[in-house]
C-alpha cells in the first residue's frame, strides 16, 4: 500500500482476495505504513469485470514466461515507452498497441497485476488491451509483487510528469 501511496495514487480494487477482510487485518494495517486511507477505501469486487467498470484502458502485468506454467504467446510492452505512447496520443503508436486515441484523451487507467504465486489467468490476460513485462534478466525475470507494482506505478507517475520530490 506504500508503494501506491509514494507514487500518488491512492485507488485499490482487489477482485476476490481469499480474506474478504483483508484491509483490517492489523498486519497488513501495520505494513500499510501511513497508508491506511488506501486500505480504508479499497474496494473488492467479486469480478474483475465489476472492478474494471469505468475504465478505459486496461492494462494486464506479468512476466512473458510463467514460472510455474506454459503461457499463451503474447506481446509484452515495456511500461514506460507504453505510457509515454498513451499519453502522447500517437495514433500509429497506439494502433501498434491496439488502443485508440480517443481513449487516450481522458485515460482511466486500470493496472491488473495477477497473484503473486501464479501471476495473471489467461481469462485474466484477455481482457487487457495491453500487456506490460518490466525487462528483467531474461533467464530469471520473476519480481515479486511489491516490487512489480512500484516499477510500474513510478513508470505511470513519470509519464504524468511527476516531479521529484524533492530539490529544487
Amino acid at each position: 500500500m506504500v508503494r501506491r501511496k509514494t507514487m500518488g495514487f491512492d485507488e485499490l480494487a482487489l477482485v476476490s482476495p481469499r480474506d474478504k477482510k483483508v484491509c483490517s487485518r492489523e498486519k497488513v494495517i501495520q505494513r500499510a505504513s501511513g497508508a491506511v486511507e488506501v486500505l480504508r477505501n479499497a474496494k473488492i469486487y467479486s469480478s474483475l469485470d465489476q472492478a474494471l467498470d469505468g475504465t478505459n484502458v486496461i492494462c494486464g502485468t506479468g512476466m512473458p514466461n510463467g514460472m510455474y506454467r506454459k503461457r499463451d504467446e503474447r506481446k509484452y510492452h515495456n511500461p514506460r515507452d507504453y505510457f509515454e505512447l498513451l499519453l502522447e496520443g500517437n495514433t500509429a503508436a497506439m494502433d501498434y498497441f491496439g488502443v485508440s486515441c480517443e481513449r487516450a484523451v481522458n485515460v482511466r487507467l486500470a493496472l491488473i497485476f495477477g497473484s503473486e504465486r501464479t501471476g495473471m489467468e489467461e481469462s485474466e490476460m484477455d481482457q487487457c488491451h495491453v500487456m506490460l513485462g518490466i525487462p528483467t534478466n531474461p533467464e530469471f525475470g520473476s519480481l515479486n509483487l511489491a516490487a512489480a507494482v512500484q516499477l510500474i506505478a513510478y513508470d505511470w507517475r513519470v509519464a504524468l510528469g511527476g516531479s521529484a520530490s524533492y530539490g529544487p
